[in-house]
C-alpha cells in the first residue's frame, strides 16, 4: 500500500474539523437520509453516519476531526467479483480525483 509522506509544514497545514464543521457534515448527511451521531471523546470528535434500508445491512461513513474517513458497506454472498471491483474503483476514483475548483499543484 502506498504511503503518503508529509513534511512538518504540510502536517501543520492540515486543517482539523472543529465542532461547527462536524455538525455541518452531520446535517448534510442527515438531509440525505443517513442517521448521524457526533461523539465527543476526550481525544477528539468523530462522526458516524449510517444508511440502513429496511431489512438490509447498512452502509456506514465515519470521519474524525483530523479528516481521517472510512466508508464501510456489506455485499451479500454471491455478489459477482466484477461488481465488487467496479464499486471499489468508483469509490476510490471519487476520493482521489481532483475536486472541482481545487488548485492544481
Amino acid at each position: 500500500m502506498p504511503r503518503i509522506e508529509t513534511s512538518g509544514a504540510d502536517a501543520a497545514a492540515i486543517a482539523r474539523y472543529g465542532p461547527e464543521h462536524m455538525c455541518a457534515i452531520a446535517a448534510g448527511l442527515t438531509e440525505r437520509g443517513l442517521t448521524a451521531h457526533l461523539t465527543d471523546h476526550r481525544v477528539g470528535l468523530d462522526l458516524t453516519a449510517t444508511l440502513s434500508p429496511a431489512h438490509l445491512r447498512g452502509a456506514e461513513f465515519w470521519i474524525d476531526e483530523d479528516g481521517y474517513a472510512e466508508l464501510r458497506f456489506w455485499y451479500p454472498p454471491g455478489t459477482p467479483p466484477a461488481q465488487i471491483t467496479a464499486t471499489a474503483l468508483r469509490a476510490l476514483d471519487a476520493v482521489t480525483s481532483p475536486r472541482p475548483g481545487a488548485a492544481s499543484a
